[in-house]
């Protein structure tokens, strides 16, 4: 009954988003937040939308960087979603769910919608329910979808690899260059914009990377590398100018329709990890109320009950495709 339930309300939630009504949009992301049936009645299709991916450092401006970018965007006449990823502290766990708060602005404008989410998934980086909230905003009709990571680096992968674009915004003053080029991202970097130039060693960090990369990657792949000063507005047109030419240069040349087909296999990868995860956790806890001390516990009984749940949860699947 309960699972019904779900179905029929997240089904008259999807006829509401389709007809761009932002109120059942917000509250078909929490539906899929809550529910975990929920994200297997989103039908798949052609993404339309540009995802782009926005990593950086904390304290690099990711946030005020986003809102200035939203509304220079909107102005446009382009529509935009922003997902912001909070961390979740590993003791209370929850999150502050604070992004929202720096791009004030933006959010109030009609063609932008601005979501905190936390950060739940075991690796720290994004949401397990990622493919569906993407198909979600897709079927809103967005033209691009900003995903603001909780920082740079590995932990930042999973919303790098679904990624159409990636933004990656540096700061001045945050470590020397070799740490930054130890970050992870500046290989998926396609745009990247360098905040607070006002800075004196800004044009160092400049330098520096324009270095890397002609070291690193062939001339016609070197990102563009942009400075700005977030807080005053300065240089945002120049990073919309970068990420719309960048789009419009990745679909001509096939580079957008790989990723996508990429893109498709990742998401069944973190559906199935997720599914596997749930039941595991569905296992533990139970096991954790019969026997409360984790040292008491078989292993051997304990992967054959989660292979006996994994069984089951293939079953049911394939009872509902047929």
């Amino acid at each position: 009954m309960a699972e019904s339930s779900t179905e029929t309300t997240f089904d008259r939630l999807l006829d509401r988003v389709r007809r761009k009504d932002r109120s059942a949009l917000a509250r078909a992301i929490t539906v899929l937040e809550r529910e975990h049936r929920a994200e297997r009645l989103l039908s798949l299709g052609s993404r339309r939308a540009t995802v782009v991916t926005v990593a950086g450092p904390p304290g690099a401006g990711k946030s005020t960087l986003l809102g200035a970018l939203a509304k220079e965007l909107a102005h446009r006449e382009l529509s935009v979603a922003i997902l912001a990823f909070d961390p979740v502290s590993p003791r209370s766990g929850g999150a502050i769910l604070g992004d929202r708060v720096r791009m004030l602005e933006s959010a109030e404008l009609p063609n932008v919608f601005v979501r905190s989410l936390a950060a739940r998934d075991p690796s720290g980086a994004g949401s397990s329910r990622l493919p569906a909230l993407l198909t979600l905003l897709d079927t809103y009709g967005f033209d691009l979808i900003f995903l603001e990571t909780v920082g740079a680096g590995q932990e930042a992968s999973p919303l790098v690899l679904l990624a159409d674009l990636v933004l990656l915004v540096l700061v001045p003053g945050l470590g020397d260059s070799v740490q930054t080029l130890k970050a992870g991202v500046l290989e998926f970097a396609d745009v990247l914009v360098v905040n607070k130039a006002d800075r004196p060693d800004a044009e160092d960090l400049v330098r520096d990377l324009s270095a890397y990369y002609r070291l690193v990657a062939p001339t016609d792949l070197v990102p563009p590398i942009l400075q700005v000063i977030a807080t005053r507005d300065v240089g945002i047109p120049a990073v919309a100018d970068a990420l719309l030419a960048v789009r419009q240069r990745y679909a001509e040349t096939g580079i957008t329709e790989r990723r996508r087909q990429e893109h498709a296999v990742r998401c069944w990868q973190i559906a199935l990890s997720a599914r596997c995860q749930r039941v595991l956790e569905e296992v533990l806890r139970e096991r954790a109320a019969e026997a409360p001390d984790p040292l008491a516990w078989r292993e051997p009984e304990l992967y054959r009950e989660l292979a006996r749940r994994l069984h089951r949860l293939a079953d049911s699947m394939e009872t509902e495709r047929s």
